[in-house]
């Protein structure tokens, strides 16, 4: 039997063992990890959608091109990060529709190619639920934005590899709404009352830590 001096106190081995094991896996645990927002293969599983609501017409504009990374603690229910959306992939059912979203009379998708998130304060609120204030970026233009976000997280397991994913999973969600005018984007004449002023977002993107 071998003993082991720890803190000016002798112990067997396998209770030394057992002892830094206890000090140690806390300290792993509590460690924030980085998540990357699924790609290639797994990008079906993100979407990002824009949609527009009048008495006159409705319409969604979807893209699953949605990236990103940022940083999670599970444990302390913080973190900090940024997303991306594809904003030259958005498509809404009519070709021609299309053309017109991505002209430079609308989001000029050329020249502004993505809207973005950029993270600045995360607020912890219950269960799964964030408030999460940040810079948001579309068509040239930059406001701070309060997010209601929604994050699920599951620790890697059988059950994350089964359903093809690599370690840790998290999965985002938010709804928010913008005006297009403060983005510098104006409605013209011929697209009044067929276009809201205001128009409803939504990420809802997959991420994992390998």
């Amino acid at each position: 039997m071998r003993y082991i001096l720890y803190s000016a106190m002798w112990y067997e081995e396998d209770d030394y063992k057992m002892i830094t094991t206890a000090l140690i896996l806390p300290l792993m645990a509590a460690a924030p990890s980085q998540f990357n927002v699924v790609s290639d293969k797994l990008e079906y599983r993100n979407l990002a959608t824009v949609e527009s609501a009048t008495e006159f017409e409705t319409f969604t504009g979807k893209t699953t091109k949605v990236s990103g990374s940022f940083m999670f603690d599970p444990d302390k229910k913080s973190g900090s990060g940024s997303f991306s959306v594809d904003l030259g992939s958005l498509d809404t059912g009519i070709p021609t529709r299309n053309e017109h979203l991505r002209s430079p009379m609308w989001l000029d998708s050329a020249k502004y190619p993505v809207a973005k998130f950029e993270s600045t304060k995360v607020a912890y609120g219950s269960g799964d639920k964030y408030k999460v204030t940040g810079k948001f970026t579309l068509h040239g233009v930059t406001r701070t934005l309060t997010l209601p976000v929604q994050l699920k997280y599951r620790a890697e397991s059988e059950e994350t590899k089964k359903v093809g994913f690599a370690g840790s999973v998290a999965h985002v969600f938010t709804r928010f709404s913008v005006k297009l005018a403060d983005y510098g984007i104006k409605i013209p004449d011929v697209a009044k009352g067929k276009v809201n002023p205001e128009v409803s977002i939504t990420v809802s993107a997959y991420a994992t830590t390998k």
